[in-house]
């Protein structure tokens, strides 16, 4: 599970992670790779044909906020 946390994210998986985080969540509108390994990291889930931060995503979300003001 900390693997999702700590491993480098590229631009795409990045963005793909801020959509997810700021409500876009049809599978139509996120498809590709940077989704696929979203859900292999265990960042992001799909249930009811929805896809929606897990617990961990919301982690990695609020700590790239915070390290993105910092920097």
């Amino acid at each position: 599970m900390e693997r999702g946390l700590l491993v480098p994210l590229s631009p795409n998986e990045e963005q793909a992670l801020r959509r997810v985080a700021n409500g876009v969540s049809k599978p139509k509108h996120l498809q590709g790779a940077p989704v696929e390994r979203l859900k292999l990291l265990a960042l992001i889930e799909e249930t009811e044909g929805r896809i929606h931060l897990t617990a961990l995503g919301a982690q990695r979300f609020a700590g790239d906020k915070t390290s993105g003001a910092s920097a």
